[in-house]
């Protein structure tokens, strides 16, 4: 079984540079992608995400997630990210998915996430980026 979304999410990106933490708004991305499940286990997921950042200074990345469902609209993911262009980022977060359902195969999906984001040639030496997201979008069974 799959599942295709697109949706648009922003959020808060901070650093941590040896003395201080600052905090300034996140890049503002596309992001489109999908979740296959068995038949058998429908409770979990595997998912992938590929996302273009359009303000601040485009990007382009993508995204690896397992995602345990506990309900047919309430499931939390843990993930794998990066950028790969212009510069790189790579780390890993964890999240929540919200489905608000609208029709029987398609609902209106609401994504908080977070990542820490160690590695790259975007981190600031002594640093790790962390983003605080959330993305809002649609959801389709295929």
């Amino acid at each position: 079984m799959m599942d295709g979304s697109a949706a648009v999410g922003t959020g808060l990106e901070g650093g941590v540079p040896v003395s201080s933490l600052e905090w300034h708004r996140a890049r503002t991305r596309l992001i489109l992608g999908f979740d296959l499940r068995s038949d058998e286990g429908e409770k979990e997921s595997l998912g992938f995400r590929a996302f273009a950042e359009l303000e601040r200074r485009a990007g382009v990345g993508g995204e690896v997630r397992y995602a345990r469902w506990l309900s047919r609209g309430f499931g939390g993911f843990v993930f794998a990210t990066g950028t790969i262009t212009p510069e790189t980022l790579v780390g890993a977060g964890f999240g929540a998915t919200f489905v608000i359902p609208f029709g029987k195969r398609a609902g209106f999906s609401i994504e908080p996430a977070f990542a820490a984001l160690p590695l790259g040639s975007d981190v600031p030496k002594g640093s790790v980026i962390f983003w605080g997201t959330l993305a809002l979008g649609v959801r389709v069974g295929l």
